[in-house]
Formats: C-alpha cells, sequence, structure tokens
C-alpha cells in the first residue's frame, strides 16, 4: 500500500470520527462525495437490466438519498468495511424508488414473471412458441387461469413513443411516433393510384361489364339477383362477369410488364388473325 492511499485512510477515518461524534452536516457531505461512486457503479448496474426508457439519473438520485441513510446509520464501531455496508443500502432504495414508480400492482407483476418464465422455458425446451394448452400443462393450471396471466404479462410492458430512436446515425434523429402507421388515416397518394387504376380499368370494359362489376361487388348481389335488374338470364351473367375478369386479367398483366398494353385473351387474339383471311377469300 503506497504512502498516499494509507495517508487517504487515515483522513477518511479522522472525518468518520468526527462526524459521529458532532454530526456536522459539512462532514457529511464530505464522506458522501467519497463514496458517491458507489452510487454510480450500482445504478448502472441495475439500469443495464432495466428498459431504455429508465433515466439512470433518477435511480442515481435515489441511490444518494440510500448513501445518505448509510452514512448516518452506520456504526464505525463494529468493524466491517463501509462499502459492504453501503451497497446494500443503495442498491435497497433504488428498488424502492423503482417500486414506487411501478404503475403495475406487486401481485399482477408477479403473475406475470410466472407467466413469462414458463413461456420462455418452455420455447427454449420446444424451439418454438408454445400453446396455451402447453403452458397450463406445465404450470399445472387452467387454461383461463393462464390466459389471465398472458394478459397480465402485458400490462406490465409499456413502449414509449417519444423517445428519440437512439441507433440512429443522423444528427436528425426521428421519434417513433414520428414514423408510426395510422391504419384509419387516408392517405392521398394511395387514393390519387387507385382512382387512377380504377378509371384504366373501367375504361377497358363495357357499360354492362361495369354495371356487373358494380352490382356484384360494390352492392353485394347475387348473379340471379343480377339477371333480373338487367332483364337477362343467370348463366349470361356468369359468362360476362368470366368474360370482364379476363380482360381485366390481360389488362393489369400489360400494366405489370410495363408497356402499358394490355394481353389479350386467347379468344379474343383470334379474331384479328381470322379477319385477313376473311377478307382474302372474298
Amino acid at each position: 500500500m503506497s504512502f498516499q492511499a494509507t495517508r487517504d485512510d487515515e483522513d477518511i477515518s479522522r472525518v468518520w470520527r468526527d462526524f459521529k461524534r458532532t454530526g456536522d452536516e459539512a462532514l457529511r457531505n464530505a464522506l458522501v462525495e467519497r463514496y458517491h461512486y458507489l452510487v454510480k457503479v450500482i445504478a448502472n448496474r441495475i439500469a443495464a437490466r432495466l428498459p431504455r426508457s429508465i433515466d439512470v439519473q433518477d435511480l442515481r438520485s435515489a441511490g444518494v438519498f440510500g448513501l445518505i441513510r448509510a452514512i448516518e446509520n452506520f456504526d464505525t464501531t463494529r468493524g466491517t468495511r463501509f462499502e459492504s455496508y453501503c451497497a446494500t443500502r443503495v442498491h435497497g432504495a433504488i428498488l424502492d424508488e423503482l417500486r414506487a414508480q411501478d404503475f403495475v400492482p406487486r401481485l399482477v407483476r408477479n403473475r406475470a414473471d410466472v407467466y413469462t418464465t414458463a413461456f420462455a422455458a418452455l420455447r427454449t425446451k420446444l424451439d418454438r412458441e408454445p400453446s396455451t394448452h402447453e403452458l397450463a400443462l406445465h404450470l399445472g393450471l387452467p387454461a383461463e387461469e393462464v390466459e389471465a396471466l398472458r394478459r397480465d404479462s402485458n400490462l406490465t410492458t409499456v413502449y414509449t413513443l417519444s423517445r428519440e430512436d437512439e441507433g440512429h446515425e443522423e444528427t436528425t434523429q426521428a421519434r417513433k411516433i414520428d414514423v408510426l402507421v395510422d391504419r384509419d388515416s387516408d392517405v392521398p397518394f394511395d387514393e390519387l393510384v387507385t382512382r387512377d387504376l380504377a378509371g384504366s380499368l373501367s375504361n377497358h370494359l363495357t357499360k354492362v361489364e361495369r354495371t356487373v362489376v358494380a352490382l356484384y361487388y360494390h352492392d353485394g348481389l347475387t348473379m340471379k339477383e343480377i339477371g333480373i335488374v338487367l332483364g337477362i338470364s343467370e348463366s349470361r351473367v356468369c359468362q360476362i362477369h368470366t368474360k370482364l375478369l379476363r380482360k381485366l386479367k390481360a389488362h393489369l398483366e400489360g400494366i405489370v410488364r410495363g408497356d402499358g398494353r394490355p394481353t389479350a385473351p386467347a379468344t379474343a387474339a383470334a379474331a384479328p388473325a381470322a379477319a385477313p383471311a376473311a377478307r382474302a377469300e372474298s
């Protein structure tokens, strides 16, 4: 042990003796500064096992109060190391603060721990996510009780939407709430694409075919009911429906290829070829 270390130990021992004799606040603050590194170490160790939404500074603040109580209650005559005594008190103070801030009752969190532990064990054993029945057999509980445990485990999880993405390398970081998809909102671009596509498809259908599409897909009428509305037979409606589906499929295939030209059905392609032959015979 170096001379400087020995002298530091003698100085801190003298501070302890004077503080215990007088209770002077300045001496207590000197001891807090001397052992504050323990608070940082313990708080960082606990924060490593917690969600990133927990601020380590809050844990350190709670740990400082634990350190102050440890200094005030420490008995220097017992010959124990203050670091060992202090570590337990600081650790306990941080855990007490976490429990006080927890919005989930302790019983619910304990039930959630039972479910998550069983779920993790079975997932490791089966190499897949276990079913409710398998969890019930593993825990020896009814399936309804396992479902209740699952719901409790969901209550203990909170996701922050306002925290910046820590993995983002750019200086302008996006919050999760800024990129959250709203399934109920209207997207102008999607509406524009849908309208253009509907117009393109509609131009390739006759008036009767467009009427069949509207009555069948929009109004929900059956083929028989459509036939009554149009004054034609049900079989004729089915033929019109089959034909328009072929036309739409061919048109979409042309759009996908990028040439903008629809692929004509085989029956339709034969007609142009037959026309020159007919003219030649005439």
